[in-house]
C-alpha cells in the first residue's frame, strides 16, 4: 500500500472525479458539496459531504431508494459523535 498524502495509494484512484451533491437549504438556495464518503453503521447509512470553499465536513443520515436519495439530520449528540468517529477512523489517511 502506498502513501495517500503523496497520491501513491494502490487501493484507490486519486484522479477519480469527485461526486457532487447539491443540498437545498431552508431558504431554497443550493449548496454545492463534494461527497467525501458514504458509510454504514448497521443498519443506518451516513454521508459525509464537504461544501465548496469550506474546510468543515457535514454528516447526515443517508437513505437510498431506487434512483432517489434522501438526507436527514442526525438528531442526537450521541449518534453524531458515533458517526463522526467512524468517519474519521475510515478517512484519517486522507487528512494527514
Amino acid at each position: 500500500m502506498g502513501n495517500c498524502s503523496q497520491g501513491t495509494c494502490n487501493d484507490h484512484d486519486h484522479k477519480k472525479e469527485k461526486r457532487k451533491i447539491y443540498l437545498t437549504l431552508q431558504d431554497d438556495s443550493k449548496l454545492e458539496c463534494d461527497v467525501i464518503d458514504i458509510f454504514e453503521i448497521s443498519p443506518q447509512k451516513y454521508i459525509a459531504v464537504l461544501p465548496t470553499n469550506s474546510e468543515t465536513a457535514l454528516l447526515y443520515r443517508f437513505t437510498e431508494n431506487k434512483d432517489e436519495i434522501s438526507l436527514s439530520n442526525i438528531e442526537s449528540d450521541e449518534e453524531y459523535t458515533m458517526a463522526g468517529d467512524v468517519f474519521l477512523k475510515k478517512n484519517s489517511h486522507n487528512y494527514i
